[in-house]
């Protein structure tokens, strides 16, 4: 059993505390949000496993052990992938702590994902607009859906 000490408030007593590992513990919940939100932004990035982890300098084995949290990133690399994936180094952070299902990033597809890189690869912002309307339209979340098409008829 390793053993830590660790300093009391009152700063002269020690306690012993176990150290958490992988093998009895599992990977710790930040390492795994971080993981996600690193494979979030290289899927909106358009970037494989391989590209990245050329770009960092790890293999793509450590790039997929980084995304599901088995490996920690160090300060380094993490600022290396941001950089690559044009994110702030504050991006993997986000919604940490956060319960399930209450962040916009929970539960994205592939699809979806997809589809918002391509969005943004749009050149025209009357295009991009166009897009969202109809999009919106068939999705039935524009409130004056059913009185635009009538009203553009007339």
């Amino acid at each position: 059993m390793a053993e830590i000490d660790v300093p009391t408030k009152a700063g002269t007593e020690v306690q012993p505390r176990r150290r958490r590992t992988i093998r009895e513990h599992g990977p710790d919940p930040v390492d795994v949000h971080v993981g996600k939100r690193l494979r979030q932004a290289r899927f909106l990035a358009g970037m494989s496993q391989e590209e990245l982890g050329a770009g960092i300098g790890v293999s793509f084995q450590a790039v997929q052990k980084y995304e599901h949290g088995e490996n920690r990133l160090s300060a380094s690399r993490l600022f290396k992938a941001a950089t690559l994936l044009e994110r702030p180094v504050s991006f993997f952070f986000e919604e940490l702590g956060a319960a399930p299902g209450d962040t916009p990033a929970a539960g994205f597809s592939r699809e979806e994902i997809e589809l918002v890189r391509h969005f943004r690869q749009i050149p025209s912002d009357d295009v991009r607009e166009h897009l969202l309307q109809m999009t919106k339209r068939i999705g039935g979340l524009d409130g004056d859906a059913e009185a635009k098409p009538s009203a553009e008829r007339a």
